[in-house]
């Protein structure tokens, strides 16, 4: 069951256990449309919506799982140092992978935006776990740390 009443298929995975279809459909992040409903994320949008969710949300911010999330915006004001880059890569990826198993990153750069040395550019590069032939995938995001070099 999806929770929504709906029985979705199962997707085999590479190890021929199932795993069901819902586990690549998630609440959307957008505004509803004209008519009023939410269009579901699905597959590789999902996937990406569910780590925006885990960058962008604070540890503490979640009463029912406080470890949740990286906790991105606690780096706003930071000096834009090598070791501040090193912690916020160390940061992700820990919190990656505790709480978006669908994934498998492969790797994680945080590095100056060449275009404001106050900001980051931080790349995650990920594929997705359980579904066989899946193209590697990429999220990037700027983080304005404004703390100077």
């Amino acid at each position: 069951m999806d929770g929504l009443g709906e029985d979705l298929p199962a997707v085999a995975s590479q190890q021929g256990a199932k795993l069901s279809a819902s586990l690549f459909v998630g609440w959307p992040l957008d505004a509803p449309d004209a008519g009023g409903r939410f269009g579901y994320a699905a597959d590789s949008q999902c996937l990406r919506e569910a780590l925006w969710n885990v960058l962008m949300t604070s540890p503490g911010e979640r009463l029912m799982r406080p470890s949740f999330g990286a906790g991105l915006n606690k780096w706003i004001g930071q000096p834009n140092t090598e070791s501040t880059r090193q912690l916020i890569a160390s940061s992700i990826t820990a919190a990656v992978g505790k709480w978006e198993q669908r994934v498998v990153l492969t790797s994680v750069t945080v590095v100056t935006d060449a275009t404001d040395a106050a900001d980051v550019v931080i790349t995650l590069s990920y594929t997705a776990r359980g579904q066989p032939g899946a193209a590697p995938a990429q999220l990037s995001l700027t983080l304005a740390l404004g703390g100077g070099a």
